[in-house]
């Protein structure tokens, strides 16, 4: 009896390690690379090192070496499984510019719904982030200037790729 109650409880711990690592990996990307990022505590250069501790490179192909002014690039977990787009440049809202700071991950496997799952875990609290009721799949911090600067994370399903949440800085 006592055999079988260690092979379930062993057998559960190897089907939720994986899972388990998975999830630590996208609150490390998210809280080591995207966020420090979207938010200029870190730059280009650092976030791009950030990513590579967390083990990410470029995506085969793309032995070109980045010039001293890159403003984007792609990089994928050494599994395979998971993708960051770090970039950042100027962008026409209205008739005005703004440079925004973006950071973009999705996943082969992960889902919208995941993802914004994921997003309610991460961005829920409503007293640092808001969000619609008609728009589940958007937060917006709570910033004291959002004249000057505001950050929103977004999960889209683009038709023709992979469902990503992009976590994107404004500064106006």
């Amino acid at each position: 009896m006592k055999f079988v109650a260690y092979a379930t409880v062993a057998s559960l711990c190897l089907i939720s390690t994986p899972a388990l690592a998975q999830e630590l990996l996208v609150a490390r990307m998210l809280t080591q690379v995207c966020l420090p990022y979207a938010t200029r505590a870190q730059s280009f250069e650092k976030s791009v090192r950030a990513a590579r501790d967390l083990e990410f490179r470029r995506p085969a192909g793309s032995n070109t070496p980045l010039d001293d002014w890159a403003s984007e690039i792609d990089l994928i977990s050494r599994d395979g499984e998971w993708r960051i787009r770090i970039e950042e440049g100027t962008l026409e809202q209205g008739d005005s510019s703004v440079y925004a700071a973006s950071c973009t991950i999705s996943s082969r496997h992960a889902s919208v719904r995941e993802l914004a799952d994921l997003g309610r875990r991460a961005f829920g609290d409503p007293a640092r982030w808001s969000t619609s009721p008609d728009d589940r799949l958007r937060w917006e911090r709570r910033t004291p200037r959002p004249e000057e600067y505001r950050l929103s994370v977004e999960v889209a399903a683009p038709a023709d790729r992979l469902p990503t949440m992009t976590i994107t800085g404004f500064y106006y």
